[in-house]
């Protein structure tokens, strides 16, 4: 049983009486400030490391898991984000293709148009007797009717 602050009192006051105040003061601090029943003993504390321990290592195994989980999730929305890049990159270059296409069949018109011109001011030079001022001027809209045109006899594009 703990003793009260007044039996605590009473003792200290007994121990100046025979051993003097400085001799008491070191013998009350070594009592415990509650009594020995409530002192800690080993076992008790291993009893609370061993609680201790299983809770840190269900905690751990918490952590563990959401991590794991979380670990699972980043590689699935990685897995996600490459297929969609890949597709997103297909499409570019089908997208890319298409263009090249359409600008070549552009290129193509062009230098057709340019080379149609260039033959038939050679034609109209070489041809004419009186020289290049004597030719007829014939208007022609650029595309099919350039073909037609330059078939034409008598006329020429410039």
């Amino acid at each position: 049983m703990a003793a009260t602050q007044s039996q605590r009192a009473a003792l200290y006051v007994s121990l100046v009486d025979s051993m003097g105040e400085e001799a008491a003061d070191t013998l009350m601090d070594q009592l415990p400030p509650s009594g020995w029943d409530q002192m800690a003993t080993k076992d008790d504390l291993a009893g609370v490391e061993q609680r201790l321990q299983a809770s840190l290592a269900v905690a751990l195994a918490e952590i563990n898991a959401r991590f794991a989980e979380t670990n699972a999730e980043f590689v699935e929305s990685h897995a996600a984000l490459q297929v969609t890049m890949h597709e997103g990159f297909a499409q570019a270059a089908k997208e890319r293709a298409e263009i090249i296409k359409v600008q070549a069949r552009q290129l193509y018109v062009i230098v057709s148009a340019i080379a149609a011109a260039t033959i038939s001011i050679w034609i109209a030079l070489f041809t004419s007797a009186a020289g290049p001022l004597s030719t007829v001027r014939c208007s022609v809209s650029w595309g099919h009717e350039l073909e037609r045109a330059a078939a034409a006899p008598g006329c020429y594009l410039f």
